[in-house]
């Protein structure tokens, strides 16, 4: 995937309070056919519990330690062909990022799985959740049995030396565990963590979206070098290295010590990174590929060619005004410059434009049925060119003003900014554009703080998805470093409360609008495409659009 979405993966969703319970069952096949609408309303926010009853689709097999001798042998499936846009600079997921999870799924489990309908299930961890009612002990408990592809066992100790590892890693990922304050073996299986201050979003970070529960096999990690074109999970397939090649191809077969071999459908797994999203369809309708990471821009043309689109609105698309204490454009550094541009651009016309439908129109920091969601908010930033014009006039720039913007030809992160673009120059603002083809090129660009302003694509689930990488100081999305201090106490009354969060979400949601931080334009779709005769994974704005597909398989 592409580090626009340290974006896509990098939203987060709500942690549970409770343990899970230890048994996985079976999901339907239910999926989503050219899903193109908008995120549905929900009745209620989700429960905060981890599920007790359903565990990954497909997830038929019992514990290893409970197997029944009539266990099918892995894979039967032939070759699967799936398609990415971007590789990872190494497949290591302690020093990766979780946008590249559509590789490293493949070969590493995650610790627990979010679910379609928003709940947390048992994976590779039977036992989690919090035991207090701050936050601030959370406990877990792996499944027994269990080992990774090199033959090693999983352990407490193994999962402690994961987690440790990436605390000491200079990487995004990192910031999950950056409330953790001690690791504790409380059994042969089980892992107590001890936290500096509440944080109630471990369920999520050790789900398949942010990737903090890829956990790598001891053995592996004291030679993390091997991992760079090299896998040594607990997943179902390994990496095969001599017929690998970085941001080209990546072949996996079947990992002979799989926990669950019933969940191997595939005698290999063939990933082919295809830059453009276009050339993903045609090799989808052409029978090179059988199923492929999508993007919002390409849905109908796929839907259109009888390709299975699998997929729900999960992320923030606009462009995000980082430089807001005026470095590097003293423009931006006032908030009625930053208001002006989110009065100046109509939505609505930009989401049917790109999208084919207005509803992916997004003006705040939530998406519909999400819990800080707040539909007053929508007026706030109405299109209104006037109100645009009048605030840069009071701001002083009424006779025009020119910002700096990094883009990228990556998901349509180019042609989001073009339309952006054309829509300021009404209200007397131009972007001075610079469009980068390489993912690797965006992200630094990006973190290092060399522009003021950066085409965003952010995949949230809720306000806790924001603070590690959005709004602390040191995340990537927060490059210059802004500080708000009702930002923060708002987030300390968030971290500490448990039940519903509604309330105090919708209140960070609008402490973000007033303040505009961005220029939020769309909520985008994160697309999956299968082709006649796939099924197997469900993507709803739930669970962020990150189904776990290794579930795919023929039905």
């Amino acid at each position: 995937m592409v580090l626009l979405a340290a974006a896509t993966l990098l939203g987060a969703c709500d942690s549970g309070g409770d343990t899970a319970g230890d048994e996985p069952a079976p999901t339907g096949d239910t999926e989503v056919t050219a899903d193109t609408s908008a995120a549905p309303e929900q009745d209620a926010p989700p429960d905060d519990t981890p599920s007790t009853e359903t565990g990954p689709s497909g997830d038929t097999s019992p514990a290893p330690d409970e197997a029944a001798d009539d266990v099918p042998e892995p894979g039967g499936g032939g070759t699967l062909a799936f398609g990415v846009v971007a590789g990872p600079p190494s497949l290591n997921p302690g020093i990766g990022d979780p946008a590249f999870a559509a590789l490293y799924q493949w070969a590493y489990d995650s610790l627990i799985v979010l679910q379609p309908d928003g709940t947390f299930a048992p994976n590779l961890a039977v036992d989690f959740g919090y035991t207090d009612d701050r936050n601030m002990r959370y406990e877990l408990t792996l499944r027994e049995g269990v080992k990774f592809s090199d033959g090693t066992d999983l352990d407490a100790e193994a999962l402690k030396g994961y987690f440790e590892y990436v605390q000491s890693q200079p990487t995004s990922l990192a910031l999950l565990f950056a409330r953790v304050a001690s690791i504790e073996v409380i059994g042969p299986h089980s892992l107590g963590l001890e936290l500096s201050e509440p944080d109630p979003g471990l369920n999520f970070a050790f789900a398949q979206g942010f990737g903090g529960g890829n956990v790598i096999s001891p053995a592996a990690l004291a030679s993390p070098e091997t991992l760079d074109l090299g896998t040594a999970g607990a997943g179902p397939y390994m990496l095969v290295p001599e017929e690998s090649v970085p941001n080209d191809t990546y072949t996996f077969v079947p990992n002979l010590h799989y926990w669950n071999p019933g969940r191997v459908h595939w005698d290999e797994v063939v990933v082919r990174v295809i830059p453009n999203s276009s050339s993903i369809i045609e090799a989808l309708r052409a029978g090179q590929l059988q199923a492929a990471q999508g993007d919002a821009t390409t849905m109908t043309a796929a839907a259109e060619a009888g390709i299975t689109v699998v997929g729900a609105p999960m992320s923030i698309v606009g462009i995000n005004l980082v430089d807001r204490e005026g470095t590097l454009s003293a423009p931006l550094g006032d908030v009625r410059v930053r208001r002006a541009l989110n009065h100046a651009v109509d939505r609505d016309a930009v989401a049917a434009a790109l999208l084919g439908d207005s509803r992916f129109a997004l003006s705040q920091y939530a998406l519909v049925g999400h819990r800080g969601y707040d539909p007053a908010l929508d007026e706030v930033n109405a299109y209104d060119p006037e109100r645009a014009r009048q605030l840069l006039d009071d701001a002083g720039y009424g006779e025009g003003v020119t910002i700096e913007v990094l883009d990228a030809s990556l998901i349509g992160l180019d042609i989001l900014v073009q339309a952006i673009a054309g829509q300021l120059t009404e209200v007397g603002v131009t972007l001075d554009r610079t469009t980068v083809a390489d993912p690797t090129a965006y992200f630094t660009g990006m973190v290092t703080a060399q522009y003021p302003a950066v085409a965003l694509f952010y995949g949230v689930s809720s306000m806790q998805g924001y603070k590690a990488f959005f709004i602390d100081p040191s995340g990537p999305f927060n490059p210059f470093g802004t500080v708000d201090p009702e930002i923060d106490a708002l987030y300390a009354e968030y971290y500490s409360t448990t039940g519903d969060t509604s309330a105090i979400e919708r209140q960070i949601n609008a402490r973000l609008v007033d303040q505009a931080w961005v220029l939020p334009v769309m909520g985008s779709p994160l697309p999956w495409y299968l082709a006649e005769g796939l099924t197997g994974i469900e993507a709803t704005s739930a669970n962020s659009s990150i189904p776990t597909l290794v579930d795919i398989r023929p039905r």
